[in-house]
C-alpha cells in the first residue's frame, strides 16, 4: 500500500470515518506494538527530550504567517502528532497484509481466458471462472487460488519454489506439469485431473474426516473430493478430453450431467435446470465441437441419452423421456 494511502487511513481513524475493518486493523496494530513495547524509560530526561524536539521544530517548521501567533506548546503538539503519524504509517507499512499484491481475474461466460503468470506458468481459465494470484511470487513457494470454476495449468518447473493451487478447502501441490482443477461453487464436489506429471491433493481442517490425507494423482487419473460426504475417490480418465475445453471442444466421457450443464451455462451464457434432481448425477458421453450451436448440443445430448429439454424465459430444463 502506498505511503500516502496509509496516511489517509490514519487520518480517517482520527476523524472517526474508518470502516470497521480499517479501524480493527489499526487497533490490532496499536495493541500489538503496545504489547511489544518493553522499553525502560526511567533514565530518559524528558526535559532534555522536549528541548531537542523544540530545536528540531525550529529548524523544520516554517515561520507562522504574519499576524498569527503560535505558542511553543502548540508547535510541540503539532510536531508530536506529525511524528506519531509518520511512525505509525511506517509501522503499518511493515505489518499491512500483502493482499494488495494479489490480482483477481474473472473469465466472462462464453469467453475463456489464456494468459501466463510471472513465473512462466501457462493458465487456461474456463468461462465463468474466477482466479486470484499474486502479481509477484515471493517466499519459498508459489500459490494461487481458484475461487470458482475450472482451470488448466502448465506449471513452470522450479523445484526450489513448489507450486500450490488452493480451491475451497482443497490444496493441490504440483509435482509435475499439466493438470486440471474443477471447483465450481455450485457443486458439492471438486475434481483434479492430471495430463502430465503428477500432483498431490490434500484437504484442510475444514474437512476434518479428510484432513491430513494426501492423494497422489498420476497422468490419466482423476481424483474427486466430495465436500459434503467428505469422501475421496480416484478413477482413470482421458485427461486430454477433460482439457478439451482449452481448445474450444467439450468432450464428455461418462461425465455427470450437473457438471456438463455448468460448462454449457458458461459456454453459451444460459441457465439450465432439472425437472428431476436425480438427473444431476446422470452420466453422459458426448463430444461438442467449437462450432456447434446450443441447439445442436441440446438435441444431440437428448437423443443419445433419452432426455428431453424445454426452453422458457431463457431457461433450459432437462427432463426424462416418457415412454
Amino acid at each position: 500500500m502506498p505511503m500516502h494511502d496509509i496516511k489517509k487511513l490514519l487520518e480517517k481513524y482520527v476523524a472517526g470515518t474508518c470502516t470497521p475493518a480499517e479501524r480493527s486493523l489499526i487497533e490490532q496494530w496499536y495493541q500489538q506494538e503496545s504489547d511489544r513495547s518493553k522499553v525502560d524509560t526511567t533514565k530518559i530526561s524528558f526535559d532534555r527530550l522536549e528541548a531537542d524536539i523544540w530545536q528540531q521544530v525550529q529548524l523544520t517548521v516554517a515561520p507562522p504567517a504574519k499576524g498569527l501567533t503560535m505558542t511553543r506548546g502548540r508547535l510541540l503538539k503539532i510536531a508530536a502528532s506529525f511524528l506519531l503519524l509518520l511512525g505509525a504509517a511506517t509501522m503499518l507499512w511493515l505489518v499491512w497484509p500483502a493482499k494488495e499484491a494479489w490480482q483477481e481475474v474473472i473469465a466472462a461466460k462464453g469467453k475463456p481466458l489464456q494468459f501466463m503468470l510471472e513465473d512462466g506458468t501457462r493458465v487456461w481459465l474456463n468461462a465463468g471462472s474466477q482466479l486470484r494470484y499474486p502479481a509477484h511470487f515471493k517466499g519459498a513457494s508459489r500459490q494461487i487460488e481458484l475461487i470458482t470454476g475450472e482451470i488448466c495449468l502448465d506449471v513452470k518447473q522450479d523445484p526450489e519454489h513448489p507450486f500450490f493451487i488452493k480451491s475451497g478447502h482443497v490444496n493441490t501441490r504440483v509435482l509435475g506439469t499439466i493438470f486440471n482443477v474443477r471447483a465450481y461453487s455450485q457443486l458439492a464436489y471438486l475434481q483434479v485431473t492430471v495430463q502430465q506429471g503428477k500432483v498431490a491433493v490434500q484437504c484442510d481442517n475444514k474437512l476434518p474426516q479428510l484432513a491430513g490425507q494426501e492423494v497422489i494423482v498420476l497422468p490419466g487419473e482423476q481424483v474427486t473430493v466430495h465436500t459434503q460426504s467428505q469422501e475421496i475417490s480416484k478413477t482413470t480418465v482421458d485427461a486430454t478430453a477433460v482439457n478439451g475445453w482449452t481448445t474450444g471442444q467439450l468432450l464428455f466421457n461418462n461425465e455427470r450431467l450437473d457438471m456438463i450443464s455448468l460448462m454449457l451455462e458458461n459456454k453459451f451464457n444460459v441457465t439450465i435446470a432439472f425437472a428431476d434432481p436425480a438427473l444431476q448425477a446422470y452420466r453422459i458421453t458426448a463430444g461438442i465441437e467449437a462450432t456447434d450451436t446450443l441447439e445442436d448440443v441440446l438435441t444431440a445430448l437428448c437423443l443419445a441419452n433419452k432426455l428431453n429439454y424445454s426452453t422458457q424465459n431463457h431457461k433450459i430444463t432437462f427432463s426424462k423421456q416418457i415412454h
